[in-house]
């Protein structure tokens, strides 16, 4: 018997495949609810006068995090989960995924708008696919769960007869 200290990294950001698999709803619906998250939502009592739009836009291949980004979601992070949790430097996505396209990977486009905090303005399809997308983008920038993996060898005796 052995015990290994393994680590799992939170899966990658969205592409709109990715989402689209993921999202437990048909593609068409999938794409719509997408939509309307992007074009925007009434909040009213946030202090937001007008629709405001929860993602970035959601057809894209790429899963870049802009540099810029990086800043909001730790400010975000930190104080709500713990220092613990943040790596002390960016994470940065793959070789391959940085020669993809300039265009970034689907996010959230406030940290103010966590999907608690909206979810009293949202439909039940709608809370469920922000936060799926809410969860891999705050996922994808913390530290990577760290777990005990033991491995038991187990052989099998000869029998006896009598």
């Amino acid at each position: 018997m052995a015990t290994k200290e393994r680590k799992r990294h939170a899966p990658p950001p969205f592409i709109t495949s990715k989402l689209q698999q993921t999202a437990r709803f048909p593609v068409k619906k999938t794409m719509l609810l997408a939509q309307q998250l992007y074009e925007g939502v009434e909040l009213p009592g946030l202090g937001v006068d007008g629709p405001i739009g929860l993602i970035t836009y959601m057809r894209t291949d790429s899963v870049r995090l802009a540099m810029r980004r990086w800043r909001p979601r730790a400010n975000h992070s930190g104080p709500r989960f713990g220092a613990d949790y943040l790596p002390r430097r960016r994470t940065t996505s793959s070789p391959r995924a940085m020669r993809r396209t300039r265009t970034k990977r689907i996010r959230p486009t406030s940290m103010q708008y966590d999907p608690e905090t909206v979810r009293p303005f949202l439909t039940m399809d709608q809370y469920s696919l922000y936060r799926q997308i809410w969860n891999r983008f705050v996922g994808v920038q913390m530290t990577p769960a760290t777990f005990d993996e033991t491995i038991v060898d187990v052989t099998r005796g000869t029998a006896s007869s009598a």
